[in-house]
């Protein structure tokens, strides 16, 4: 009787496992990705009057590689109005802003449909989450305060992460053609609470080279140009 009841005990925790493996299968860990908008938009379209600081992209749920995730089952009813209707909307379009649209909300359920659907937390805390984090961020400051400077210059990928990695955890970079920064991945725990180190895997697949350009101005193809920060 004991050991059937320990095989009856077992199979019903591995079946409650089971069913939270499939509703987020491989969900690891967050990625908060911060672009820097000279660089960001030498690849996309932007609009003319970006920030001239970095900008949240997105938090993008991620496995244990570091690959994103998406889940088209995990839907939401009216999901525009609910972002709408979020309380702190106002403070999300300051911290979470588009780069290439002033419509918002179209942006915001386009990072829903390809990445927040993704993890467990439903629309209105998945905003929160990423708006919460997003308030204790400042590295263009962390950057500075350690001498790099968005005056053009040259810095060894060694000294972002150094730069960074005490306060934030070690990061995962991003460059576009190698050497200009476009992006700072920053990791969060799945509790969308903390940051924690990027692991071996992520930091590897860095798109950048052992020396990253840190531009203040960069001329479009439409003529815009952004001058010194």
């Amino acid at each position: 009787m004991g050991i059937s009841f320990l095989i009856s005990f077992a199979l019903f925790f591995s079946c409650i496992a089971s069913g939270t493996a499939q509703k987020n299968p491989g969900f690891d860990h967050f990625w908060l990705v911060q672009s820097w908008p000279p660089v960001y938009c030498l690849k996309y379209p932007c609009k003319n009057n970006p920030p001239l600081d970095f900008v949240l992209h997105g938090l993008w749920p991620v496995n244990s590689s570091g690959h994103t995730l998406k889940n088209s089952s995990h839907k939401f009813d009216d999901l525009e109005t609910t972002i709408e209707n979020l309380p702190f909307i106002e403070e999300l379009k300051s911290n979470w802003p588009s780069l290439a649209s002033t419509n918002y909300t179209s942006f915001w359920k386009h990072e829903w449909d390809n990445h927040g659907s993704g993890q467990p937390l439903d629309p209105p805390d998945y905003f929160l989450a990423a708006n919460r984090l997003t308030k204790n961020v400042d590295l263009l400051s962390t950057l500075r305060r350690n001498g790099i400077l968005p005056d053009g210059t040259s810095h060894p990928i060694t000294d972002y992460v150094d730069a960074t990695k005490d306060i934030y955890g070690y990061p995962r970079l991003t460059c576009v053609h190698r050497y200009l920064l476009k992006e700072v991945n920053l990791c969060v725990d799945r509790q969308a609470r903390n940051f924690i180190s990027c692991n071996h895997k992520e930091r590897g697949s860095t798109t950048c080279g052992k020396n990253i350009n840190f531009p203040r101005s960069v001329k479009m193809a439409n003529g815009y140009i952004w001058t010194e920060v």
